[in-house]
């Protein structure tokens, strides 16, 4: 068996990276696999939204702390990341969100239909309660990953791994070596190099599809928009791309099939968005790794030396997590990363 670095991270997806960064700028001696293209699996598309927009304070605490963290990649990129658009956020919940906002120090204010047709002015407002999430916006999805891959530069190892075992192992396609600790951040794949270890991963896996609609005229800047209020027949997330001229938009529960998904999306904002194109110009489809005790659930389960991470909704979190995880590599697995406890649940 071949020597190898202290540390193997599987997968090069946005948490895979984070960690292995924070790994790296530790000290540690660390190489990430990937068998295919950094970001183009879970983490693929060209955005996502930055929320601090949670249901729980510990949440809304984590993903400040996680806002901090790409400011911190910013100035490392040398040009911003998550851009400074904000987060309209409509739905019956929105004044109980503004609470934990206000008790987080998040910045925020409640708008009328006038300030949300002002920082979106393709909307048509769906009336109720709105939020405006003031250092939320659009992550540059690939920008974020080719900074960390010019960043860890030959600790990115392109190749497959195809089996672990609890001592360290970690067998690719190009052969085998041993390390201290392995950590799996492989998305999809996660629970197939789970099992052999032991560990059964209650992960709902499917598809989930996204369009992006041309706008209507030109835009200087446009808030993303999150609509709960199913006002409109469906539920969604959604924000600018810039570079194609466009506003993606998925939505926030899946249709079964990527078809059903876009003709629900395209109807959606034939009456939410009419100052978008209602034809698409771009969709994508990747996979969704869902746990069932929360809508943004994360967690890391252990065998030996080796540490599994799953969950969902996990980019907007990546800083934060990457530091999480090179801790827990380092033997501190921290309370946020636990499962919850079946007996308590």
């Amino acid at each position: 068996m071949q020597g190898g670095a202290e540390v193997a991270v599987v997968g090069a997806g946005i948490v895979g990276l984070a960690a292995a960064d924070a790994l790296a700028r530790a000290g540690v001696d660390v190489r990430c696999f990937e068998a295919a293209v950094p970001g183009d699996g879970q983490s693929a598309g060209r955005t996502r939204v930055f929320r601090h927009v949670h249901d729980r304070a510990d949440l809304v605490e984590l993903v400040s702390r996680a806002r901090r963290g790409w400011d911190e990649w910013s100035e490392l990129a040398g040009g911003a990341l998550v851009g400074d658009e904000g987060v309209l956020f409509s739905s019956p919940d929105a004044e109980a969100i503004a609470e934990l906002f206000t008790a987080a120090g998040v910045a925020h204010r409640l708008v009328g239909e006038d300030e949300q047709r002002r920082l979106l002015p393709i909307l048509a407002p769906p009336g109720g309660p709105t939020l405006y999430d003031v250092r939320g916006g659009a992550i540059r999805v690939r920008e974020a990953v080719a900074a960390l891959v010019d960043r860890l530069g030959k600790r990115l190892v392109l190749d497959e791994v195809l089996a672990l075992d609890s001592e360290g192992g970690v067998e690719t396609a190009s052969g085998s070596s041993r390390f201290d600790r392995v950590l799996v951040c492989a998305g999809a794949r996660t629970p197939e190099l789970a099992g052999p270890l032991g560990i059964e991963l209650p992960l709902e896996i499917r598809d989930h599809t996204r369009a992006t609609f041309r706008t209507r005229g030109e835009h200087a800047r446009l808030a993303c928009w999150l609509d709960r209020t199913n006002a409109y027949g469906a539920t969604v997330y959604s924000g600018p791309i810039p570079a194609l001229g466009g506003f993606a938009v998925g939505l926030a529960t899946e249709d079964s099939d990527p078809a059903g998904s876009v003709a629900r999306v395209t109807g959606y904002v034939e009456r939410a968005l009419p100052g978008l194109d209602p034809d698409p110009i771009e969709t994508i489809t990747r996979p969704l790794t869902i746990l069932p005790w929360h809508p943004d659930a994360f967690a890391v389960w252990e065998a030996g030396a080796v540490l599994v991470f799953a969950g969902h909704n996990l980019f907007k979190f990546a800083p934060v997590l990457g530091d999480l995880l090179a801790e827990a590599c380092r033997g501190r697995i921290a309370p946020e990363l636990r499962p919850p406890d079946p007996q308590s649940a």
